[in-house]
């Protein structure tokens, strides 16, 4: 069985939960990817949260 931890959440719907092993889910409410680390994880987010120009 996988671990899983919602560690961050936005207003906007975007999420971080850690699932063990040095690994991220990096979701949005459109898709979800995996990362490893918590850096790559957090500037996913901060990508996605991006206002699109």
């Amino acid at each position: 069985m996988e671990f899983k931890s919602r560690i961050f959440a936005t207003s906007r719907g975007s999420t971080i939960d850690a699932i063990g092993d040095g690994r991220y889910l990096v979701c949005n409410p459109a898709y979800c990817f995996m990362v490893h680390g918590l850096r790559q994880a957090h500037e996913a987010v901060q990508r996605q949260e991006k206002p699109a120009l």
